[in-house]
């Protein structure tokens, strides 16, 4: 390992690559329907370990290039699968959800464990530019504060609608939190909790 490198960028590059996944899966399911002929203008084959690409000369930079370069192509993979096509999105919630399966928490997770959990799969910007607050916290219980959207001026631009973003990040940790017994609730205002299911 680098001497430069340290746990948060492989945690940075984890939370980067399961968003590529997600991305393919939901390529996949594009070609697979007929809404698209190639993956080719969305996917980024890249499986090398972190210390093999990165440029340590500049690996904030490196990271938050691979961050915008990840969420610019999932915004306009769903712009272009989803124009005029709105009911698509039920399709591509399933992909999601899946996915998120596959990321399970355990059935005994505290809140705060699943919310480890959401926190290590979901790409929210950098670190330093601290998008979500905790605000409370108890083995029962678990919120925070989404300060403010990093997402949906990618979707904006690509043609499509930020809360096309949303619909498909709430399926997926819907998935994370399937075995759970917590369920993610939200004021609509970046307010967000864990709470037990009913």
């Amino acid at each position: 390992m680098s001497a430069f490198l340290g746990p948060i960028h492989y945690r940075m590059y984890e939370k980067i690559m399961v968003q590529e996944e997600l991305l393919r899966r939901l390529a996949d399911k594009a070609v697979q329907e007929g809404w698209l002929d190639s993956l080719t203008d969305y996917v980024r084959d890249e499986n090398r370990p972190l210390e093999e690409i990165i440029d340590e000369a500049n690996i904030h930079g490196w990271l938050n290039d691979r961050i915008e370069s990840v969420e610019k192509r999932y915004a306009e993979l769903a712009a272009r699968i989803l124009s005029g096509h709105e009911e698509r999105l039920e399709d591509l919630q399933v992909v999601a959800y899946t996915l998120g399966t596959e990321k399970a928490v355990g059935a005994d997770s505290t809140a705060g464990e699943c919310y480890q959990q959401i926190e290590a799969c979901t790409l929210d910007g950098m670190p330093c530019d601290g998008v979500n607050i905790v605000t409370d916290k108890s083995e029962a219980h678990f919120s925070w504060q989404q300060r403010f959207d990093v997402h949906g001026s990618y979707w904006i631009a690509a043609g499509g609608r930020a809360e096309d973003y949303y619909a498909l990040r709430q399926q997926f940790i819907a998935g994370i939190l399937m075995a759970a017994d917590y369920v993610l609730t939200s004021s609509g205002h970046g307010e967000y909790s864990l709470c037990h299911k009913e």
